[in-house]
């Protein structure tokens, strides 16, 4: 199956979907296929003002993508950057260094999408990871390139 097939419609209305939300970070998957068996991760991230977002990073095989619907997005792709704001877009290919951040004193609201199911669980753990860290990110940066790498998540 491709990862623009799937194996039923799917509609998630409104804030309907997951949630994680942890020190002002809020996410809701719209993903398809919740269990991970096929589709991709589809995530509705509100990242708050001043704070990172993901450090810099690529992927062997997945694809990503981003739109922004409110607030400016910092973004690092390849070696441009860029301040991308409501309505912009940003797809980011496999082998591709990137990284984003919220720079101003508003809260983005962006649209991810991951080429893999997977990502969704990527994410949790991550997420689940920084609650349980005295600091973040971790002192211990191979923790996080261990997780990273289970995922085809590459830090640099």
């Amino acid at each position: 199956m491709s990862v623009l097939e799937m194996p039923a419609s799917v509609v998630a209305e409104g804030d309907a979907g997951d949630r994680l939300t942890f020190g002002g970070f809020d996410i809701i998957f719209k993903s398809p296929a919740p269990d991970g068996a096929a589709g991709w991760t589809v995530a509705d991230y509100t990242l708050p003002a001043r704070r990172p977002g993901a450090p810099l990073h690529y992927h062997r095989e997945l694809t990503e993508s981003f739109y922004v619907l409110s607030g400016r997005l910092w973004m690092r792709v390849g070696d441009r950057e860029i301040d991308a704001g409501p309505g912009s877009f940003v797809l980011v290919a496999p082998g591709t260094l990137h990284a984003f951040a919220n720079h101003t004193d508003a809260p983005a609201r962006f649209l991810a999408h991951a080429s893999s199911p997977r990502h969704k669980e990527f994410l949790c753990r991550l997420f689940r990871m920084a609650q349980d860290e005295a600091a973040w990110p971790p002192r211990d940066p191979s923790v996080m390139a261990r997780l990273g790498a289970a995922y085809d998540t590459f830090y640099k």
